[in-house]
C-alpha cells in the first residue's frame, strides 16, 4: 500500500515537470517588466503595450518607433509547500521499506505460528507502522507549480492610431499530493491492533487505496489586436486603449493513484494518454486601458484585463478561470532613470481550481510592484524589482534584469529568486 502511495506523488512531480508550465498572470514574462518587478501599466512602452496596458501606444515617448520583439520566453518553476524536500526526507526515511519488512516478519510468525517470533516483530511494526503515517502526513496537501511562456510582439506607437498584435502561448498546471484520510485511519487501525495480535489472528491484506496524484495543466493560446488614441477630454489628453483578442484553450486534468476511483489513471500504466484527460474550448475577451502622460516625467495608468471573463471546464469538472483583473501604475521616467509602481485593486484566484474546494495548486495573489531601470546612453540598462504578494506574503519576490540595445537591436534577460521560487525570462527584438 505505502510504496504505491510514494509512487504517486513521485508520478505527479515528474508529471508536472514534463507538462505544465506558463501561468496566466496579469502580466507576461516580458523581461523589461519582468526585471522591474513585474511593473508595466505605466512604464510600459510600444514594445510590450499588448501585454500590460493598450493605452501606452497612444502616450508613448516621441522617440519610440516601430518594435518588433520575437521571441519572448520564460519560464517558472514554484515548490511553495517544499514538496520536493518533503519527498526526498520521506525516501530517506525508509519508511517504505521499513514497513514493508516490519509486515512481512509478522506474517511470516504468524503463518510458522511461531508466538515467540510474532512477539518480537510486533513493536518493530508498530514503529513502521507510526512513521508511515507521519511520513504521509508531511506530504499531504503540497504543491508543485511550474509555467512556460512563449510570444512575439509588433508595436507602432501613435498619438492618433497606435496598433501592437501579438501571439502568446503558455501552459498552467502544477501537482498535489492527496493523501486520503480513509488510508491514514487504516494504517492507524493496523498500529492499534498489533497491541492485541496473537498468531491466531494475522494482519488483514492490503486495503482499497484512496490516496492520489492530482496534475492539472492548461494549455492557452492567445492573439490580440490593441488599438490606441489620445483623446482630448476636458482640457487634458487621456490615452485610450482596447485589447480584443481570442483565446484557445486545452486543458487536461489527471488523476494517478485513487483505487477506489474508476476514472483515474492507474500508477502501474507508464503509458499515460493525454487524450483522456484533455477538453478544448476557446472565447473571445477584451482589455481595455487609459493613460495620462503628465509631461513632467510623470504617467500614470489603468488597465482592465479579461472585462468578459472565461470559465472552462476539465474533463474531471474542475474549473479553468480567466476572470477580470484591474491594476494602476504610476511611472518617472528621466533621461538615465525609470522608476514605476504598479498595484493590483483585487485579490486574483488561481487559474485552475478544483470544483469541490475552490482552491488551486497556487496561492491567491494581490501584488503591489515596484521596479527601476537605469539606462546608459540608450544602450545598456540595469534593472530591479520587487514585488509583494499582499494576499500572501511567503510568495513575494525579488527580481532584476539586464539590457544591451545597440543599433536598434535589443536583448533582454530577467530572473527572480525566492526561497520558494526561480523564474528567467528573455527577449530578442528590433526597433527603428
Amino acid at each position: 500500500m505505502s510504496q504505491r502511495i510514494l509512487q504517486a506523488t513521485v508520478c505527479g512531480i515528474l508529471f508536472a515537470a514534463a507538462g505544465s508550465a506558463a501561468a496566466a498572470p496579469f502580466s507576461s514574462f516580458e523581461p523589461r517588466s519582468f526585471g522591474m518587478g513585474g511593473t508595466g501599466v505605466a512604464s510600459g512602452s510600444s514594445a510590450n503595450a499588448g501585454f500590460f496596458n493598450p493605452s501606452l501606444l497612444a502616450a508613448a515617448h516621441e522617440e519610440e518607433d516601430f518594435s518588433l520583439e520575437f521571441p519572448i520566453i520564460g519560464a517558472r518553476i514554484a515548490d511553495p509547500d517544499e514538496l520536493i524536500d518533503a519527498v526526498d526526507d520521506f525516501d530517506n526515511g525508509n519508511y517504505i521499506d521499513a514497513f514493508d519488512t516490519a509486515r512481512q516478519a509478522i506474517d511470516a510468525a504468524n503463518t510458522a505460528n511461531n508466538a515467540g517470533a510474532l512477539e518480537a516483530a510486533r513493536q518493530p511494526m508498530i514503529d513502521a507502522t507510526n512513521n508511515l503515517i507521519t511520513g504521509l502526513r508531511s506530504l499531504n496537501n503540497k504543491a508543485l507549480i511550474a509555467e512556460l511562456e512563449a510570444g512575439l510582439m509588433i508595436g507602432i506607437p501613435s498619438k492618433k492610431y497606435g496598433a501592437s498584435l501579438y501571439l502568446r502561448g503558455w501552459v498552467v498546471g502544477g501537482t498535489q499530493a492527496s493523501v486520503a484520510s480513509a488510508d491514514l485511519d487504516t494504517l492507524q487501525t493496523i498500529s492499534d491492533s498489533l497491541a492485541t495480535l496473537t498468531v491466531a489472528d494475522p494482519l488483514t491484506g492490503d486495503p482499497v487505496l484512496r490516496s492520489a496524484i492530482d496534475a492539472r495543466f492548461a494549455g492557452i493560446s492567445e492573439v490580440g489586436l490593441s488599438l490606441a488614441r489620445e483623446f482630448n477630454i476636458g482640457g487634458h489628453d487621456i490615452a485610450i486603449g482596447i485589447t480584443p483578442k481570442y483565446v484557445s484553450v486545452e486543458t487536461y486534468d489527471f488523476r494517478f493513484g485513487d483505487e477506489s476511483d474508476p476514472t483515474t489513471t492507474s500508477l502501474d500504466d507508464a503509458d499515460i494518454d493525454l487524450d483522456t484527460g484533455k477538453l478544448e474550448d476557446s472565447g473571445v475577451d477584451l482589455d481595455i486601458g487609459i493613460a495620462k502622460d503628465f509631461g513632467n516625467g510623470w504617467k500614470a495608468g489603468f488597465v482592465a484585463k479579461n472585462l468578459i471573463g472565461q470559465e472552462f471546464k476539465t474533463v474531471r469538472d474542475n474549473l479553468f478561470e480567466l476572470k477580470p483583473q484591474y491594476r494602476a501604475g504610476v511611472s518617472h521616467q528621466t533621461e538615465w532613470m525609470t522608476v514605476a509602481f504598479d498595484l493590483d485593486l483585487i485579490e486574483n484566484d488561481p487559474i485552475i481550481k478544483d470544483s469541490v474546494t475552490g482552491l488551486g495548486f497556487d496561492k491567491e495573489t494581490q501584488y503591489a510592484a515596484v521596479g527601476a531601470e537605469f539606462d546608459a546612453w540608450d544602450t545598456v540598462q540595469l534593472r530591479v524589482g520587487y514585488r509583494h504578494n499582499m494576499s500572501d506574503s511567503d510568495t513575494s519576490i525579488a527580481t532584476a534584469g539586464f539590457g544591451l540595445s545597440p543599433f536598434g537591436v535589443h536583448i533582454d534577460v530577467a530572473g527572480a529568486v525566492s526561497a520558494d521560487e526561480v523564474a528567467v525570462s528573455m527577449q530578442l527584438g528590433f526597433r527603428f
